[in-house]
């Protein structure tokens, strides 16, 4: 299994950033599946080398806010075009506003080439050689958070989607080798809370209690937070701090 880092800036961000969107690769390159489409995914695709649209078995999409899915009519027209279908994962109220959005911009004949899939938290579903596990998060609006297990290697990565500190994300998380965790302020800011986001101190403690090996700290603001070097992380986590396309072989 490989991930591929698309994007990893949050709403408003620095546009050098891109939106957080993780790509997942099977063993040969055979089939993607997208985590999250923000604005512009598709290019990213075709930027970090992966512009196949035809091999693009599923897109999960962790919530409903404009960072995380105004890719998908993009997507569906490219869809169209290899005459191939999407299938678009996520809770029923994110689903509901997916549409809205592919029929709000004119994508004609979705229904043809995009099959929506409810999910829920608790919910397994098998694409391929990946087990996808969702799981519940703690942001402003309904969101998951999404375990992929690969059947081949045994490994597993998880991706938090939007959201404050979470015991729940810690349980899901565990055990995995990677975490890709948000971490959209500082510690010295007061406002991730109450706009459902975590700090870079809550990325790293949901990767220390979850016995991760790697975190990857994901959806930056304006700029890259600073990790205090007080920070007691435990003897073999690492952190990885991200860049456009950065490939993790897991």
């Amino acid at each position: 299994m490989r991930a591929v880092l698309l994007g990893f800036g949050g709403w408003i961000s620095n546009p050098t950033f891109g939106h957080t969107s993780v790509l997942i690769t099977d063993t040969d390159d055979s089939e993607y599946l997208l985590l999250d489409a923000g604005e512009g995914v598709y290019r990213d695709m075709c930027e970090c080398g992966y512009c196949s649209i035809s091999k693009l078995k599923a897109v999960i999409l962790t919530h409903h806010h404009g960072d995380h899915m105004l890719g998908l009519p993009t997507l569906v027209q490219h869809a169209k075009i290899a005459r191939t279908k999407i299938r678009v994962l996520g809770l029923e109220v994110t689903l509901r506003h997916a549409l809205e959005i592919l029929i709000t911009t004119g994508i004609s004949s979705y229904d043809t080439h995009v099959e929506l899939i409810p999910v829920e938290p608790g919910s397994r579903i098998n694409l391929g050689q990946f087990s996808v596990v969702f799981g519940e998060s703690s942001h402003v609006v309904p969101s998951v958070a999404v375990r992929v297990e690969d059947a081949d290697s045994g490994k597993c990565l998880t991706y938090s989607g939007d959201t404050s500190f979470s015991e729940n994300v810690v349980e899901l998380a565990r055990g995995c080798e990677v975490l890709i965790h948000e971490a959209s302020f500082n510690d010295s800011e007061d406002l991730a809370r109450s706009l459902g986001h975590s700090t870079i101190s809550d990325c790293l403690k949901v990767a220390n209690l979850a016995g991760n090996r790697f975190v990857l700290p994901v959806h930056f603001g304006l700029e890259v937070p600073r990790l205090d070097p007080t920070y007691k992380l435990t003897s073999d986590l690492a952190v990885i701090f991200p860049s456009k396309c950065l490939q993790l072989e897991i």
